[in-house]
């Protein structure tokens, strides 16, 4: 006859919260926690946390009572957990040292050297799009877009991205796309644009390389081209406080 347990339940086993090499435990724990919010939580109780971070509840009372003391969490009046203030104050500074012009200047030379065609940044100017920064390719027929032109916005690969990326209704998780135009804007042109966010997920811009519709016609160099581009722009989002993941599965045009 098998025979009622009287202890009571235990809570289920943590994930190691050991340090990973050259880190400290306490601090990856505490980091753990913070990074267990999500988007949309207004609060999280001590089981969620713990389901959440792997956690025991006694570790986490602790850590939370430590972030609560410096800000960085708060607890509220029906005992849930939430992030604190002194996160959006250093999310803040964190913004303001960004320098967008430092961080796009290599990513667009190594773009224009890596594919021999021209590399832009545009940003949207109410209904058309401002090339921001440029960096010409090495071949004699080639895209000229001087710095400052204001191109429509309806047409050509960054447009679309622009246009899709500030239309009303798009969430912050929206899955990052990489997108082609042949001939869209002119004939003799093909580009392909990828989306750059910062922090909160703010569209940045549009990274962008274009070249002759010939060159680009090619399927395996368009291919190539197309990696570059989106694997250059998700590295601009983390370097720009934004969160990388939605470039995991591209949505592609």
């Amino acid at each position: 006859m098998a025979v009622k347990s009287l202890l009571p339940p235990r809570e289920p086993a943590p994930h190691p919260a050991t340090a990973q090499p050259g880190g400290i435990a306490a601090v990856e724990r505490a980091l753990r926690v913070l990074h267990a919010f999500g988007e949309g939580d207004r609060g999280l109780t001590l089981a969620e946390l713990s389901r959440r971070t792997g956690l025991y509840k006694s570790a986490l009372s602790r850590i939370m009572a430590t972030l609560i003391r410096h800000r960085f969490a708060l607890r509220h009046d029906d005992g849930r957990y939430g992030l604190g203030p002194a996160l959006y104050h250093l999310g803040s500074l964190y913004e303001r040292s960004i320098d967008l012009n430092g961080a796009l200047s290599p990513a667009l030379r190594a773009l224009a050297q890596q594919t021999g065609e021209s590399a832009s940044f545009y940003i949207r100017q109410g209904d058309r799009r401002l090339c921001l920064m440029r960096v010409d390719g090495c071949h004699q027929v080639r895209d000229h877009i001087p710095v400052g032109s204001l191109l429509p916005i309806d047409r050509g690969a960054a447009g679309r991205v622009l246009t899709h990326f500030t239309a009303p209704g798009i969430t912050p998780r929206e899955p990052a796309r990489v997108v082609t135009s042949m001939g869209e804007r002119d004939p003799e042109l093909a580009a392909v644009a990828a989306p750059v966010f910062g922090a909160g997920q703010r569209l940045m811009g549009v990274l962008c390389v274009a070249g002759t519709a010939t060159r680009l016609s090619d399927a395996e160099r368009l291919r190539g081209i197309r990696e570059l581009v989106f694997g250059e722009a998700a590295r601009l989002t983390l370097a720009l406080g934004g969160d990388a993941a939605v470039f995991s599965r591209p949505e592609a045009e």
